[in-house]
């Protein structure tokens, strides 16, 4: 029989012997409903806590899963406890990256799976990263296009392509994309034929991200060899070209993507004019139609008061500001929060100048979690360029109406707080190049 001292020096040897992802990680495999599906993913937390930490998403090849993503890209081993990993499995092994309907439900479940973290963790969400591997590296390009700079800081795409789907982007004139790319970080084996992501492919997509960003020709040598970032960009542009290397993920790919999202550090906020927070503020006004309280003190989201909206008979909730519309291409987003009593509350959302209604459309398209949730807050990003609101022209109004009908004695009661429009930033490129 083996001394005490023995033992205890034999699980010494067996801890420092683990696996580092092992020591440093809690690992879970969880699942979350969205859009109306179960989704599961590997998720790694960092034994050392995650409050503040990044989020980053990891996402696999055609046929693939998550836990293999893990084993053959391991961004976690190399953050060495620095984020949150989550490793999604894809919906029958392949995202659904060549349909507009698979982009939008992938939107959805990363929005879903933020907000979860975010309420568990406290992750900051402010950096939020992307990469992936093949179709999972186009997925992950769809994504950064889809949600833009605001809600990814950056990607890293391992042979993964960047095309539309039903116009969720166009080229602009330069030769870059109209979406707000996030930084973006680009690694292509040189002997990549594989159809739809070879290298040539490679090469024209790493010419769309630095024509976005307005980079210069030049470009400095960025660890680890042969990878370079480009020089004058409005965001990074990082670029590993490997030779001799086919459709496979290269063996320091892993510390490539960690050293380029460290270097984004925390995004600024972005600019932003308060339409509501605890009162109306910058020159909004109360145009509402019905029965609204705007210094209700119950269920605030944020501070001490919410608007609350007892929602029937088609009336509206209505911020205004007349004779001085916003522009969308100034303000391009609009967010704010809303929670509901019964759940699944009905509601239009429109832009109006004067009797003129610009667009409106359920509110549900464009609530993370795809409808008012009964007693808690859910988050409403609504990008005016993009489809289904389309719309970039300007606007007096902003309009939340009842879409249901019902009478006065059974109103739709919601609360809606922390009401802002996002300014476009410096460099977004979201309307640069004569594209509005």
């Amino acid at each position: 029989m083996l001394a005490r001292s023995s033992w205890i020096f034999l699980l010494a040897l067996c801890w420092l012997s683990a696996p580092l992802s092992a020591q440093t990680y809690t690992t879970q495999n969880r699942s979350i409903q969205s859009s109306g599906i179960t989704r599961p993913f590997v998720q790694a937390t960092p034994t050392s806590g995650a409050a503040g930490k990044p989020l980053v998403f990891v996402l696999h090849g055609d046929g693939g899963n998550g836990a293999g993503i893990r084993a053959s890209l391991p961004i976690d081993t190399v953050a060495a406890g620095g984020a949150v990993f989550v490793y999604p499995d894809a919906p029958g092994g392949t995202f659904e990256y060549f349909t507009f309907v698979g982009r939008t439900r992938e939107v959805q479940f990363v929005r879903d799976v933020i907000n979860l973290l975010f309420g568990e963790l406290a992750i900051d969400r402010n950096r939020v990263f992307l990469a992936g591997f093949s179709g999972g590296g186009t997925m992950a390009s769809a994504l950064a296009c889809r949600m833009e700079n605001d809600e990814i800081r950056a990607s890293a795409i391992n042979s993964g392509s960047l095309y539309p789907i039903d116009d969720d982007f166009i080229y602009t004139g330069n030769g870059g994309v109209s979406c707000a790319l996030p930084a973006t970080m680009l690694l292509w084996g040189e002997a990549d034929n594989t159809p739809g992501v070879s290298y040539a492919i490679g090469l024209g997509i790493r010419d769309n991200v630095t024509a976005t960003f307005n980079c210069g020709a030049g470009s400095d040598p960025f660890a680890p060899a042969p990878c370079v970032l480009y020089q004058g960009c409005d965001r990074d542009a990082g670029w590993c070209s490997i030779p001799a290397m086919g459709h496979s993920i290269w063996n320091q790919a892993a510390t490539a993507s960690w050293n380029f999202f460290q270097r984004q550090g925390a995004s600024p906020p972005a600019g932003e004019q308060i339409i509501y927070a605890d009162a109306l503020e910058n020159g909004w006004q109360d145009f509402s139609w019905g029965t609204v309280d705007f210094a209700n003190t119950q269920f605030p989201h944020q501070g001490t008061m919410a608007v609350r909206f007892d929602a029937d008979s088609f009336e509206g909730l209505s911020f205004a500001k007349p004779g001085a519309a916003i522009a969308a291409a100034a303000f391009p987003e609009l967010r704010f929060w809303i929670r509901g009593t019964a759940g699944n509350e009905q509601l239009q959302i429109s832009l109006q100048t004067d009797g003129t209604l610009h667009r409106d459309l359920p509110l549900n398209g464009f609530i993370n979690g795809g409808s008012v949730a009964a007693g808690s807050y859910r988050e409403v990003v609504v990008r005016f360029a993009d489809p289904p609101m389309s719309y970039t022209g300007p606007f007096e109004r902003i309009n939340i109406q009842d879409a249901s009908g019902v009478p006065p004695g059974t109103p739709q009661v919601v609360y809606v707080d922390t009401v802002r429009l996002l300014a476009a930033s410096a460099g977004d490129g979201l309307f640069a190049n004569g594209f509005e």
